[in-house]
């Protein structure tokens, strides 16, 4: 699966469900991610909340140019006082193990890439389970 992983780690942890935001204490704590999988096939807007590993997923129109330059500044303009670190990486295959492990590994981070099949692929920022424990009212 070709795309581009538009990957917002932010300096959060917090809970959807529980209406609760934190900012995180050290290096150890699991940060909250807001994603952007943009492809040709389609293109998904993700957000991960680390208190209980819960995810939000919104596919997303538009055309791939477009919506890169829409998710780096609707980052920058809804986050930009929590944001962490932001990164852009681009897959040729995001189902080759080597090209995943490159490419996180020139970013600092770990390769825990997850693929939702013929959908979208995120990053997990640590190596449970993320799953929908809420929906957005």
């Amino acid at each position: 699966m070709q795309g581009t992983l538009v990957l917002a780690i932010l300096a959060v942890r917090s809970s959807y469900g529980q209406q609760i935001e934190v900012r995180l204490d050290d290096s150890k704590d699991i940060p909250d991610t807001l994603q952007w999988w943009i492809a040709a096939s389609g293109a998904w807007r993700i957000r991960t909340y680390a208190i209980d590993h819960d995810i939000h997923t919104h596919q997303v129109d538009g055309k791939p140019d477009d919506l890169l330059v829409l998710a780096s500044e609707g980052i920058r303009k809804h986050y930009d006082d929590v944001l962490g670190a932001e990164h852009a990486l681009q897959f040729s295959d995001c189902n080759d193990r080597s090209e995943v492990q490159a490419k996180f590994q020139a970013v600092g981070l770990e390769p825990r890439l997850e693929i939702a099949a013929g959908r979208f692929a995120f990053w997990k920022p640590d190596d449970l389970r993320y799953s929908i424990k809420t929906t957005p009212g």
